[in-house]
């Protein structure tokens, strides 16, 4: 806890020392490369989530609408004893 408390004093120190206490967020204007890098990243991981999202919903809707094995197989005894039933 105490070296918290001296980075902080550090940081309190060295902002009144600079006269400048904001910090230096020049990288996110859309001048850096940095930020056109992570401006296409962001959209590259946007495509990535979107795609998977409708993979997901494809899977699932055609798990919906066909019957599993584990189904199909109970559904064919209790058919098979009803005719045999019979």
């Amino acid at each position: 806890m105490e070296t918290i408390k001296n980075w902080f004093q550090d940081w309190s120190d060295a902002c009144e020392y600079a006269k400048e206490c904001a910090p230096d967020l020049s990288f996110l204007t859309l001048a850096e490369p940095y930020a056109g890098l992570l401006w296409i990243a962001g959209a590259c991981f946007f495509l990535w989530a979107m795609n998977e999202a409708q993979i997901k919903a494809a899977h699932q809707s055609r798990r919906i609408n066909t019957p599993s094995q584990g189904q199909n197989h109970r559904l064919k005894r209790a058919l098979a004893g009803l005719r045999a039933a019979n």
